[in-house]
């Protein structure tokens, strides 16, 4: 998951055709989120899942595939705790308080920067956005939930699953965003362009 006013390239990284989500009345879910741009892609990587799920599947490899985006920088984990589900992991759960005990799914909660290129080669133009986020997964369903904002109205939702055929692992990705409605456009444009660019370099993180 590198994206356009530039400050949303990266937030918007995190699955070209636009649907609507789907999902189920959750109270974890934000009452007023309401997606309005999204973008679909799949990579394949040339090794078994027991290889490629650690690495993309859980935080172990959050801030290097994060980091492959050319404009983010200043990558730093924060808070590691838990978090219950009423249904799938598909289920937004942003807001959903951390589980007690440690029950639950395990989320890896994040935060780096966007360098926003307004006009390219003039770095006096450019603007840092700060962007927070969490990486939440289920091992037993090969899936996991990215979420970001970057505080100005903009929210990612990027559903990531895995599976494997003949030691061989495909990687899908499905995200669904909510921005202002005046940035639509844009942003639904640089999703697209942003997200198949970062997805073409995760094979590189197995070299």
């Amino acid at each position: 998951m590198k994206f356009a006013t530039a400050g949303f390239f990266s937030t918007l990284l995190v699955s070209v055709s636009c649907r609507a989500i789907q999902r189920r009345a959750d109270a974890a879910y934000p009452a007023d989120f309401k997606p309005n741009f999204s973008h679909q892609n799949s990579v394949t990587i040339n090794q078994p899942l027991s290889v490629v799920w650690p690495v993309l599947g859980t935080n172990e490899g959050l801030g290097k595939w994060i980091l492959l985006e050319s404009i983010a920088s200043n990558f730093s984990t924060q808070t590691l705790d838990t978090v219950n589900v009423n249904g799938n992991l598909e289920d937004a759960v942003h807001l959903a308080p951390a589980a007690q005990g440690g029950q639950g799914f395990p989320r890896q909660a994040f935060t780096f920067t966007e360098t926003v290129k307004i006009i390219p080669g003039l770095s006096f133009t450019d603007i840092p956005v700060q962007l927070t986020g969490t990486f939440t997964w289920d091992a037993t369903r090969n899936v996991s939930l990215y979420e970001t904002t970057n505080g100005s109205g903009i929210l990612v939702k990027k559903v990531r699953t895995f599976s494997e055929s003949n030691g061989v692992t495909t990687v899908s990705e499905q995200i669904n965003g909510q921005c202002p409605f005046l940035e639509q456009p844009i942003v639904q444009l640089t999703t697209t362009s942003a997200h198949n660019q970062q997805m073409a370099l995760y094979p590189t993180l197995f070299q």
